[in-house]
């Protein structure tokens, strides 16, 4: 890794100690249209219209009105539905220097999927980009829960494919992960042990179902459950049994944030209260796919259209209106388990860097003894 790709990410330092600005996290959902019905889905009772869409023009517009972006979250729906979907990864990576960019898909479209991986990468060849595959259950218990008979297959093909151009391409992972809701909690542990095989240790990750999803029902998780099946997470990570982002800045450093994160979310889930300060609204902005802005995807408070704006996030991000929201997050300690949000939450604030060095540091060791051995 060249020394020019760290001074990308250390010059986003200042934002440890001022939050002001336009965020340099955004959270795009390009289209709310899927090919999955998902149990535990938090947009499955959003209303929206596949017309209504931002076009690529008005995403051009909104681009070239926001400053630089450290880190984007692109999802949906199934972003890879969208035709001109290399085409919005050319305009941030042009437009705002985006370094690094993760992208969930459920895996259905196989063909689809590495063409268009291939011609993002090829276009932006600076970008730290990954994909990451969702699988929530063995077989048939994969397909029931997203509600897409074959799906599975699908997923497993698309993984294995994508997992072929990290070869060809230095920057590119991909990875795994597992959601976790009421209907496959009792089975996380055999799932898990299968996607290590699958992936041969590399990243593999969780997240807890959030917010209001499609079937209430997927939220009454047993947090002891989850909680085991992140500390074996956390144990291999530790003993390098998975590897981390091996092509990634602060490979080490990201980890230790995941160890964290983990802890951090499942003891909010349980004790259901504030532990650390928000910096959504500040630091991060979620985009919907008809343009309208949001702090976050949980908060249900909206900051503007971007189409009322002449897509000036300007005009938005600095109205009175997202002043009264940053005030509101954090006048009443406003607190999730959400995975994003939870990660600029703790590598924004300086207060958690001692917690973060530490964790690191016995990485470290851990990863020194075990090359030591080999």
């Amino acid at each position: 890794m060249s020394h020019l790709n760290y001074f990308n990410y250390l010059k986003y330092t200042s934002k440890l100690f001022s939050k002001r600005g336009l965020p340099i996290y955004l959270i795009h959902f390009v289209t709310q249209a899927c090919t999955a019905n998902c149990e535990h889905c938090l947009r499955g009772n959003w209303e929206y219209s596949i017309n209504n869409e931002l076009t690529i023009d008005e995403i051009e517009k909104f681009s070239k009105n926001m400053g630089n972006i450290l880190f984007m979250f692109i999802t949906g729906g199934e972003p890879f539905l969208r035709d001109d979907l290399a085409e919005i990864f050319k305009i941030y990576y042009t437009n705002n220097s985006v370094q690094k960019i993760m992208m969930p898909s459920n895996g259905s479209l196989t063909e689809k999927c590495i063409k268009t991986t291939k011609e993002i990468l090829k276009a932006c060849p600076n970008l730290h980009l990954s994909v990451t595959i969702s699988i929530d259950g063995l077989g048939e218990d994969h397909d029931r829960i997203r509600k897409h008979k074959g799906l599975f297959d699908k997923a497993i093909r698309t993984y294995k494919e994508l997992r072929s151009l990290e070869k060809e391409f230095p920057n590119y992972n991909t990875n795994l992960t597992v959601t976790v809701s009421s209907f496959n909690q009792d089975k996380l542990l055999p799932l898990y042990d299968y996607l290590k095989k699958l992936s041969n240790n590399a990243n593999i990750f969780n997240t807890l179902t959030r917010g209001n999803p499609k079937n209430p029902l997927a939220k009454g998780i047993d947090i002891a459950k989850f909680e085991e099946f992140c500390n074996v997470m956390d144990n291999d990570v530790r003993k390098r049994n998975i590897s981390g982002f091996t092509n990634f800045p602060f490979s080490h450093f990201v980890d230790a944030k995941n160890l964290l994160s983990r802890r951090l979310i499942a003891k909010t889930a349980r004790e259901k209260k504030w532990f650390l300060p928000c910096y959504a609204g500040s630091l991060s902005m979620v985009l919907l796919s008809e343009g309208d802005v949001y702090p976050c995807e949980l908060l249900n408070k909206s900051l503007g259209n971007l189409r009322d704006y002449d897509y000036d996030i300007k005009k938005i991000w600095f109205s009175n209106k997202a002043e009264e929201v940053r005030k509101y997050i954090k006048r009443e300690k406003c607190f999730c388990t959400h995975e994003c949000f939870v990660t600029h939450n703790l590598l924004f604030n300086p207060r958690k860097f001692p917690l973060l060095l530490k964790e690191w540091g016995r990485l470290r060791w851990h990863n020194l003894i075990k090359n030591g051995r080999n």
